[in-house]
């Protein structure tokens, strides 16, 4: 239903002035209520001042107060003669109730008013003290505004406090009948307010617009005779006015109009006139033509036109430089002539080409062709239609790509002989790895006999040397089982013996592993467990591996004295195969368990974020490389963390590091994040492992 302006107005008016109303008498009523507790708290401290100066007289005779009788009847008195006053109560200073107007305020809460941060005792000298509080009277919970007058002893120090105070359910008593009249007025000042303002709209406003409207339809109806009379308000007055202008204009308009249209229709035929002279005009533009063939001279590319017989029409400035033939050598001739004189190969697909981009399509096309002086090059044709007047022609741009071509070939060369390459050097890691281990073991078995059994007949100089012997041979094998295990996790070898583990406590036993290595370096070490996160299924040797080249790799480039912190936590990730359309259906959420590991050390460059888990990769120059497996700054054979990252992605995880870049200085420190599924299968970069668990 549609609301009119009169309701409109009513209403607003009617809100207006409801709410002038209601405020005016809400800040009367809150005024009024003001005024009651502030005579009601006047007539409170002059109780109090009162009973204050009788005891002082007492005092001032030198009886101490707890002795003084007749306090508890002079309370009851002022009581008795003060009806609005609900008690008045002397206490010491330490809160304790002496005297009481009744027993019921012996636990008058004096304590807790001197325990206030405005209860200081050098602030009682300064005169009345006003609080609100609460206590329980009769076993229901009331609210008194209380005033307090320190009573003085002989000396001038104050030694009690006599309070008188009054309920506040008085004070609403007195409200009562004050709200009852102001909501009296205020119903009869809406009512009559409300009642004049709508004779007011009834009169003045809407039987004016009524009159107005009544007119202003007429009109709109084609009525432009109409004439709407006087009202009695100015403004709709002088609108009338207005209106009755505006409908001798729309009068005279009409008029206007009609006479128009027969000028309309003389001038459609001078329109007509005009086609015809366009059309003459027409064979103007053909010599745009001109513009067009200067245009092409220009042109930076080898342009050949072709007309609709298959003949060369027009050839540019740099065809005849690309080709190496003069102008009037080609124009004139047949397609198949110039591409024979060309050279070009395979010109019945050369013909079909053309002859497909006269029907309009667009072809690009690479061929070679010959020069002039012989000369052999790469070319890219682009052929495409163009309107000539009424025939329809083929534009060929030949552009020179034989550079490009050579570029490509170089590539596609350098990809070709990097991959053999990377084949070599991983049938060396693995040969290496296997030439290495068998003669190493002899090694590492003769010293271990050495130092063993045969210590006691040997020379300590030469213990010494085999000692160091079998440490070298300790640190080669070690490089060795990286070598295998980067070799078997390339070829796809290395099998997982997958069992159910926990996580947080695998992470604690890596940490104890590398405890003395954290103590030697000074490392603070942190360890946020979340206790609530499931086991998960994977291979808990691996994952001990994974783990300590992780943290081996943050005590290496976090200096002495810094932090590391590990935490673990679970979160839903979207994963699974992508659909054939590479929208990713068929993908779902999966729990994954997330081990960060943070340093605060020197940080990683951005550039080599990405590379840090290529095999043989180590951030920083060789020099720096060292035999120390804690080390600050100390690099390795680069293995490590290309195995972690083979480990994750055989359990279908993931692995990165994310750092601000390196800075040795202000050591901007790095966090690796590892991502594992409660089962190894679930993620897309496993699938190939999945024949290999068992």
């Amino acid at each position: 239903m549609k609301m009119t302006l009169e309701k409109r107005i009513l209403l607003f008016s009617f809100l207006i002035l409801f709410l002038a109303i209601s405020v005016g008498s809400g800040m009367d009523i809150m005024a009024l209520r003001k005024d009651q507790v502030n005579a009601l708290q006047l007539r409170s401290k002059g109780l109090a001042t009162a009973l204050k100066s009788n005891i002082e007289k007492v005092l001032n005779l030198g009886l101490e107060l707890k002795d003084m009788t007749g306090v508890s009847e002079k309370c009851r008195e002022i009581i008795e003669g003060n009806q609005d006053i609900a008690y008045c109560v002397v206490s010491d200073l330490s809160g304790t109730v002496l005297f009481a107007s009744d027993p019921r305020f012996i636990t008058f809460p004096a304590r807790q008013l001197l325990s206030a941060p405005n209860k200081e005792e050098d602030r009682l000298e300064s005169g009345v003290y006003k609080n609100r509080i609460s206590m329980a009277v009769d076993g229901v919970d009331t609210t008194f505004y209380d005033s307090a007058v320190p009573v003085l002893g002989p000396y001038g120090k104050p030694i009690a406090l006599a309070h008188v105070g009054f309920s506040e359910q008085v004070v609403s008593d007195k409200m009562k009948g004050m709200v009852f009249k102001t909501l009296f007025l205020l119903a009869v000042s809406l009512f009559t307010s409300f009642s004049l303002i709508m004779l007011f709209m009834k009169k003045y406003v809407m039987q004016p617009i009524s009159v107005l409207l009544k007119g202003v339809k007429q009109i709109s109806e084609g009525a432009f005779d109409t004439q709407i009379g006087e009202v009695q308000v100015y403004e709709f007055n002088e609108l009338a006015r207005n209106v009755n202008i505006m409908s001798q204009f729309l009068k005279n308009r009409d008029a206007q109009i009609k006479k128009n249209y027969e000028d309309m229709e003389r001038t459609f035929e001078e329109l007509q006139e005009s086609y015809r002279k366009l059309e003459r005009l027409s064979t103007d533009l053909e010599r745009s033509e001109e513009l067009y063939k200067s245009l092409m001279e220009d042109a930076s590319d080898a342009i050949v036109v072709i007309g609709g017989d298959e003949s060369v029409r027009m050839v540019n400035k740099m065809a005849e430089e690309f080709f190496g033939y003069e102008a009037k050598e080609l124009l004139g001739l047949p397609l198949t002539k110039m591409l024979l004189l060309l050279n070009i190969s395979n010109i019945p697909k050369v013909h079909r080409i053309f002859r497909e981009a006269a029907q309009g399509a667009h072809i690009a096309e690479e061929m070679q062709l010959c020069k002039k002086e012989g000369g052999a090059m790469v070319a890219m044709l682009h052929a495409s239609s163009i309107k000539s007047g009424s025939e329809n022609v083929v534009q060929a741009i030949f552009r020179d790509v034989t550079r490009e071509r050579e570029i490509i070939l170089n590539l596609e060369k350098s990809s070709a002989d990097l991959a053999r390459l990377n084949r070599m050097k991983d049938s060396f890691l693995g040969l290496a790895s296997h030439e290495l281990k068998t003669p190493l073991t002899v090694i590492m078995g003769y010293s271990e006999l050495i130092t063993t059994d045969l210590s006691d007949r040997i020379d300590k100089t030469v213990l010494e040397m085999v000692v160091n012997i079998a440490n070298a041979a300790s640190r080669l094998d070690n490089i060795i089982k990286d070598m295998v295990d980067v070799s078997m996790i390339d070829e796809k070898r290395l099998q997982l013996k997958v069992e159910d583990i926990q996580l947080n406590r695998l992470i604690e036993a890596s940490v104890n592993e590398l405890r003395f290595f954290f103590s030697m370096r000074k490392q603070e070490v942190e360890v946020n467990l979340d206790e609530s996160i499931p086991t998960i299924r994977g291979d808990a040797l691996r994952l001990m591996q994974l783990l300590s080249n992780i943290l081996g790799n943050a005590i290496k480039f976090t200096p002495d004295g810094g932090k590391i912190t590990i935490s673990t936590s679970a979160k839903y990730l979207l994963r699974g195969k992508a659909g054939s359309d590479g929208s990713g259906e068929g993908r779902e959420h999966h729990l994954f368990l997330e081990i960060t590991v943070t340093d605060t050390g020197i940080g990683i460059d951005r550039e080599d974020q990405l590379r840090v888990f290529d095999k043989f990769y180590e951030v920083g120059n060789i020099q720096e490389h060292s035999s120390g497996k804690v080390a600050f700054k100390a690099k390795g054979a680069g293995l490590g963390l290309s195995i972690a990252k083979g480990i994750v992605d055989m359990h279908g995880g993931e692995i990165w590091v994310e750092s601000t870049g390196y800075n040795p200085e202000r050591f901007p420190g790095s966090t690796f994040h590892i991502l594992l599924p409660l089962a190894p299968g679930i993620g897309e970069n496993n699938t190939d492992y999945s024949r290999l668990l068992r």
